[in-house]
């Protein structure tokens, strides 16, 4: 996405959210400035390399997790799976490994720190809420690429447009040429799992009104990418059904 397009959407995200412009910024730059010292990314090209022509699938953490899961796992071939966070543990628990995970590094840690040592690319995104998990986690990482969404430039870093894990994702697809999206565990209703807040007592419950606010975000921002976006981008039940 173009960063013109996306400044305006970052704009009223950040005035209904509250947030604050200056700390993500701010996170931005520490983002950089770590990976310029330790030195464990990977370049741009690499990443596009495993995406561009691909059949993508993206997996969330929503209430249809487990049973998208289980049909990707009998699928007879995967060209690519991108999970959003903390639906990293519900690909492990499968044993499917991703090829990539976007994280703002407030899912499962373990998990994604698993994939990582097992070979799949941390899409480390920077925001203002996340600095020390930024100073935290990111010497543990390797083969990494660094995201912002600040709408200025900050080299070294890229910024594909998304708000949360689940549509950066979709964007992350859309922005390295994917031929197709296919979406896994994304359902963008009241209800959130366990693997998206490992704190709730039950696997499924209802989220709290600001989550349930990002969900409606993510499913207005996949909307926009539908429309505006080169990609198709399909549910799996309708990719199934395709293949029949």
């Amino acid at each position: 996405m173009d960063l013109r397009d996306w400044a305006p959407m970052y704009s009223k995200i950040i005035e209904d959210f509250k947030f604050n412009r200056e700390r993500d910024l701010k996170s931005g730059l520490l983002l950089k400035d770590l990976i310029d010292k330790l030195n464990n990314n990977i370049p741009e090209k690499r990443l596009r390399e495993v995406i561009e022509g691909k059949i993508v699938y993206v997996v969330g953490a929503g209430p249809s997790i487990k049973r998208h899961v289980k049909i990707l796992k009998i699928l007879k071939e995967r060209d690519v799976i991108i999970s959003a966070d903390g639906a990293t543990k519900a690909l492990l628990e499968e044993d499917i490994l991703p090829d990539i995970v976007v994280s703002d590094l407030d899912g499962d840690m373990e998990s994604i720190l698993e994939s990582n040592r097992r070979g799949s690319i941390v899409i480390v995104h920077a925001h203002g809420d996340n600095i020390d998990k930024i100073k935290k986690y990111l010497p543990k990482l390797k083969n990494i690429v660094g995201s912002y969404q600040v709408p200025l430039q900050i080299p070294g870093l890229i910024n594909y447009g998304g708000f949360t894990d689940g549509d950066r994702c979709c964007f992350l697809a859309e922005y390295c040429g994917a031929k197709r999206i296919v979406l896994c565990g994304m359902d963008f209703g009241e209800y959130i799992t366990k693997y998206s807040r490992p704190n709730l007592r039950r696997e499924v419950e209802r989220g709290d009104d600001i989550k349930i606010k990002k969900l409606r975000y993510a499913k207005e921002l996949i909307e926009y990418l539908k429309k505006h976006g080169r990609c198709i981008i399909l549910s799996i039940e309708e990719w199934i059904r395709c293949q029949r």
